[in-house]
C-alpha cells in the first residue's frame, strides 16, 4: 500500500474520531520516518492511544512480518510511555474495526 493512499484512510480515521467527540491528531510523515511508531494519537474517554491505521480489500487483514514488526514497535513505545496501542482497520467499501493491542 502506498503512503499517499494510506494517508487518505488516516485522515478518514481522524475525522471519524472527531465526529464521535474525541480528539485525534494525525502524525505528519508517519509512514516515512525511520523512528515513526504510529499514524495518529487519539484521546478517547480519558485515555491516550497510539494508533496505526491499515486498510485492506480482503475480508481479513493479514499481518505480514513488516506489519507485525511495526505493531510490536508501537506496543513497546506505548508500554514505555504508559499509554495504550490501537490498530484501526479500514475494510474498504465496508466498515472500520478498532482493536486495542495494549
Amino acid at each position: 500500500m502506498s503512503i499517499c493512499n494510506n494517508k487518505r484512510y488516516e485522515n478518514e480515521f481522524v475525522n471519524r474520531m472527531i465526529s464521535q467527540g474525541h480528539h485525534c491528531e494525525r502524525i505528519a510523515g508517519s509512514g516515512s520516518g525511520a523512528n515513526a511508531v504510529c499514524d495518529c494519537i487519539l484521546f478517547k474517554n480519558g485515555e491516550v492511544f497510539l494508533v496505526e491505521v491499515k486498510a485492506t480489500k480482503e475480508a481479513k487483514l493479514y499481518l505480514r512480518k513488516l506489519i507485525r514488526e511495526q505493531l510490536d514497535r508501537m506496543v513497546a513505545v506505548a508500554k514505555k510511555s504508559n499509554v495504550r496501542a490501537m490498530l484501526a482497520i479500514k475494510y474498504k467499501h465496508r466498515c472500520w474495526e478498532e482493536q486495542v493491542l495494549l
